[in-house]
């Protein structure tokens, strides 16, 4: 039997934008400023700050070049310039305007009794023209009477890659007005040399956790790799575009794995007794709305030198390609409160289950009701591409419902198979209305090429399928004269064992 994954490659991807535009848009998409997470170049702010005290105290504007390669952050930096110093307006001196205009434009952007100091920025001509070198001769000498009158009080900043035309510029508004145009001690040109060297996987990683939710490690790159990836690189941009290479690498030498079996979608559900209880544990154990587990906290319990357990041991042997083999099989933990599980085995239990129930019936429409609504059928939509109203939240339960769960979960210490089994045929019952070309496949039965048996399979096409894996747990809160209190089995050590020993099933029979 063979599996035809012929398409493209559809592990997630990592593309670190490489240019302040770039960076922008994505950011936005994310609702986020792009300006919050970048970082201050201290060098670069001091000279500014040095600027800024001059027209502060003396009066009159001053020009500089911002010279600097391509990629080094120079856009990056005087964009956010706002974020770093205060009473500062920056003012972009649009492409489309002749840069004869500048002094007529820095003049009327002066705003009479305003405490903020405005520093004009030329934009998008980091490589000017010929013809942009040649006018700036005669833009300097009229930007020279605009710096004497008060309208006039401003920096203007020039962001050039080229040193030679950076430095013919800059000699142009030297020899124009010497210190009445620029500044004395760098005679019109400063040169940027952005981030130091050290920090440019600390910024990479910060960004992808900012427009991904996930750490570089989830793609593949770790600070073993970083030396390799930093090695002829002269921009933060250089090793951005290094960072973007070795991910894709990474990502077709697993892909090069899957297309020859299957592509899973790991989904530990985790029903209980107490829905502040299992949201609680969630919430503990994963980041972001989709029950993605926590990275982070998963590689900080494996590196914890006091946790002897086995299956740490085989976790340490490939803690370097942790994070990415996670997100590969895409790890999550789902949670499914009281009354869904109830719906379910009310619905489609054996009559065994049934009979330790005090309402062993549901109404067929409000068990799909109740199965619709919750976060783990949303998720299931999500993932096929249907599209779904927005999780509404959990609500607490009351304490019948909690002891009616409580009933049927002390079944599952001989077996859990009928309480699968209930779940995975209301969850195909609904995806009958909402997805019918989804297969739901409710018992113990061996992926294709695979020694994996997920307890609820969902196909979602050729060689693709979410794996639910139920572990029914409850709080260590019995029924008076009838359950004993026991162990709380929903709490987060017991879930983290679970899923690292899931996980680990999974990755070692993909052959990962």
């Amino acid at each position: 039997m063979s599996i035809k994954n012929t398409g493209a490659n559809p592990l997630p991807s990592l593309e670190l934008p490489k240019r302040w535009e770039f960076l922008e848009a994505a950011a936005l998409k994310k609702g986020l400023k792009a300006e919050e997470f970048i970082e201050p170049i201290d060098t670069a702010a001091q000279h500014v700050d040095q600027l800024l005290r001059r027209v502060r105290t003396g009066g009159g504007g001053v020009f500089e070049v911002i010279y600097g390669l391509s990629g080094s952050g120079k856009t990056s930096f005087l964009k956010t310039l706002p974020k770093f110093f205060n009473e500062i307006r920056v003012i972009p001196f649009p492409r489309n305007l002749p840069l004869t205009d500048l002094p007529d434009f820095v003049e009327s952007t002066y705003i009479y009794s305003e405490t903020q100091k405005r520093i004009v920025v030329i934009e998008r001509r980091d490589n000017p023209s010929s013809g942009d070198v040649t006018l700036s001769s005669e833009m300097f000498a009229n930007l020279l009477e605009t710096f004497r009158i008060p309208q006039g009080s401003a920096i203007v900043l020039w962001p050039i890659t080229d040193h030679v035309t950076a430095t013919e510029i800059a000699q142009r508004a030297w020899i124009t007005g010497r210190d009445s145009v620029t500044d004395a001690t760098t005679k019109g040109i400063y040169s940027f040399q952005g981030l130091p060297r050290e920090k440019y996987f600390e910024i990479a990683d910060n960004t992808s956790r900012n427009l991904t939710g996930d750490s570089l490690e989830a793609y593949g790159i770790t600070n073993q790799n970083v030396p390799e990836l930093l090695s002829g690189c002269e921009t933060i941009s250089d090793f951005f575009a290094r960072i973007d290479a070795h991910s894709a690498a990474q990502n077709e030498r697993t892909w090069s794995v899957l297309k020859e079996r299957v592509r899973v979608h790991t989904w530990v559900v985790l029903p209980g007794d107490v829905v502040t209880a299992i949201n609680s544990t969630v919430s503990s154990l994963t980041q972001g709305t989709r029950g993605r587990i926590d990275l982070d906290l998963i590689g900080e319990f494996i590196d914890r030198p006091d946790n002897k357990a086995v299956y740490i041991a085989d976790w340490r042997t490939r803690r370097a390609g942790m994070a990415h083999l996670l997100r590969t099989i895409d790890l999550r933990l789902c949670p499914l409160p009281p009354n869904v599980a109830l719906a379910a085995v009310r619905l489609f239990g054996d009559p065994g289950l049934k009979a330790k129930l005090k309402q062993g019936s549901v109404n067929i429409d409000a068990a799909k009701d109740t199965m619709k609504s919750c976060r783990l059928y949303k998720q299931i939509l999500i993932e096929a591409g249907i599209e779904t109203t927005a999780f509404a939240g959990a609500r607490e339960v009351s304490r019948e419902t909690s002891d009616e769960y409580r009933r049927i979960q002390a079944t599952a210490n001989v077996t859990d198979k009928p309480l699968n089994k209930a779940l995975g045929d209301l969850i195909a019952l609904c995806l009958a209305d909402d997805a019918p070309d989804l297969q739901v496949i409710s018992e113990k039965r061996s992926l294709p090429l695979s020694q994996l048996q997920p307890d609820i399979q969902i196909k979602l096409g050729e060689g693709e399928y979410i794996c639910l894996e139920p572990t029914w747990r409850s709080t260590d809160v019995g029924i008076v004269d009838e359950l004993a209190g026991g162990q709380n089995t929903l709490a987060e050590a017991h879930l983290k064992k679970y899923v690292l020993d899931k996980a680990t099933q999974y990755v070692k029979d993909l052959g990962l």
